[in-house]
C-alpha cells in the first residue's frame, strides 16, 4: 500500500489551514477533513459548537459571532510522530475589529492530532483553550505585564504583506506579519523578536531581518517605525511606553525617516 511521506512544514501547514476554516466560519470544508473517529475538547461555548456527523462537529471560532477575526502571533511545534500518527501543538491570538468599539483578543491554545490514511490526513481529535476576549487598553496582559494600551489597532493586509516564517530557540515556529512586530533586538548572533503579546529569540542576523516597515535605528535594533511615539537625543519611545536607544550617528538620519 502506497503512503505518501509528510514532513513537519506539511503538517504545519495543514494544521494552519484548519484554524483558518475555523475563524472563517467554513464548517462544510473543516468537516470533510475529520476522521470517523473524530473527537474535540475544549470550551464549548466560545467555539459555538454545532450539530453535525460524527462525535462532535465544530463552528465558528470568534470573539464575536458577528464579527470576523484577525489572526495573528502563531507559533507551531510538531511534538510527536510514530508510524501513522501527528501531534502538533501551539497557539495563537485572534482580534476581532468591531465598528466604533475597541478592538478585542484572546489567546487560544490548541492540540492538533492528524492521522494519515494512505496519501491523506485526517484529523482525529482536537483540544482548544480559550482566553475570554479582553479590550486592547486594558492595560496590558497580565502574564507579561506590558502595556499596549496605545498600540494601534489595524489589522494586518494580507494583501501588501508577507508573513515571516521564524524558528525559535526552543524549535517553535512562529509565523507573524512585520507589522505584528514592535521591535527587534540582536544580541550576540541572537536576534530577540517583541510583539505586543510575546517575545521570542530566533537565530538569526539582524540584517536578514531587515526590510520595512522596521528601521536600523542602533547597531543592535530594528524598530517598527509605525509604533514610535517620540525621540530624542538618544533614545526612542513607542507607544507603548518603551525606550530603545538610537545610535548617535543615526539620529538625525532617523529624525528624517521619522518625518516622511
Amino acid at each position: 500500500m502506497k503512503y505518501q511521506r509528510f514532513k513537519e512544514q506539511d503538517i504545519i501547514e495543514k494544521t494552519q489551514d484548519m484554524i483558518r476554516l475555523l475563524v472563517s466560519r467554513q464548517t462544510d470544508s473543516f468537516m470533510k477533513q475529520l476522521d470517523g473517529g473524530f473527537v474535540l475538547i475544549g470550551d464549548y461555548d466560545p467555539l459555538h459548537i454545532q450539530n453535525g456527523p460524527g462525535p462532535v462537529s465544530p463552528g465558528p471560532l470568534s470573539p464575536d459571532p458577528e464579527v470576523g477575526g484577525v489572526i495573528s502571533g502563531e507559533e507551531y511545534a510538531v511534538v510527536s510522530h510514530e508510524r501513522c500518527l501527528w501531534v502538533i501543538c501551539g497557539c495563537f491570538t485572534i482580534t476581532a475589529y468591531m465598528d466604533g468599539r475597541l478592538p478585542a483578543a484572546s489567546k487560544i491554545a490548541f492540540t492538533f492530532v492528524w492521522k494519515q490514511n494512505e496519501e491523506t490526513l485526517l484529523l482525529v481529535h482536537l483540544n482548544m483553550s480559550y482566553n475570554r476576549p479582553q479590550p486592547r487598553n486594558s492595560g496590558g496582559l497580565p502574564e507579561t505585564g506590558r502595556s499596549i494600551a496605545s498600540l494601534p489597532a489595524q489589522p494586518p493586509s494580507a494583501g501588501l504583506e508577507t508573513k515571516m516564517s521564524l524558528r525559535d530557540l526552543d524549535g517553535k515556529i512562529h509565523y507573524i506579519f512585520p507589522s505584528e512586530i514592535l521591535y527587534i533586538k540582536s544580541d550576540n548572533k541572537i536576534c530577540h523578536i517583541f510583539t505586543a503579546e510575546s517575545d521570542f529569540p530566533v537565530r538569526v542576523t539582524l540584517h536578514r531581518l531587515y526590510r520595512p516597515p522596521f528601521l536600523l535605528i542602533h547597531r543592535s535594533y530594528l524598530v517598527n517605525r509605525n509604533y514610535v511615539r517620540e525621540i530624542c537625543r538618544y533614545q526612542a519611545t513607542l507607544l507603548n511606553g518603551i525606550q530603545i536607544p538610537i545610535g548617535k550617528e543615526k539620529y538625525m538620519e532617523i529624525k528624517k525617516a521619522l518625518s516622511c
